[in-house]
């Protein structure tokens, strides 16, 4: 499979997960072992906490919205732009509650064997309405 289908596979899988709650094409994707370097966090360490950490923001998030558009890979390796807004429907770490927030981020992600083995992100958030 081009690189580039697999990053188109893994946003509609990602959308899945994010917006209906959906998992199993995302888990098709990932190693068990995965790891996700986040620019906001701890690093994310396997597909469990990955799901985890995608159904606690889910909790955290009202009128979630994301934009994933794949950019460019090569060889093992494909990078996306990706674009949220949601409203805070509880506090965390310099976001109150109920504000509107923008994210912008760029996600490198590297494949071993046909699956996601790492991902790093790198962006900015904006609590609006400061």
């Amino acid at each position: 499979m081009a690189i580039k289908d697999f990053g188109e596979q893994f946003i509609k899988a990602m959308n899945d997960a994010w917006q209906n709650g959906n998992f199993e094409a995302l888990e098709a994707l990932e190693d068990p072992k995965i790891v996700f370097h986040l620019s906001a966090a701890d690093d994310v360490m396997g597909w469990e906490a990955h799901k985890q950490d995608i159904l606690t923001r889910r909790q955290k998030f009202r009128n979630f919205q994301q934009d994933f558009k794949y950019l460019i890979g090569e060889g093992n390796l494909f990078a996306l732009s990706r674009k949220t807004r949601f409203i805070s429907s509880d506090e965390m770490p310099g976001i109150p509650k109920e504000r509107e927030v923008t994210g912008d981020y760029i996600v490198l992600l590297r494949l071993k064997k046909g699956k996601v083995v790492e991902a790093w992100t790198k962006g900015n958030v904006k609590v609006l309405g400061r």
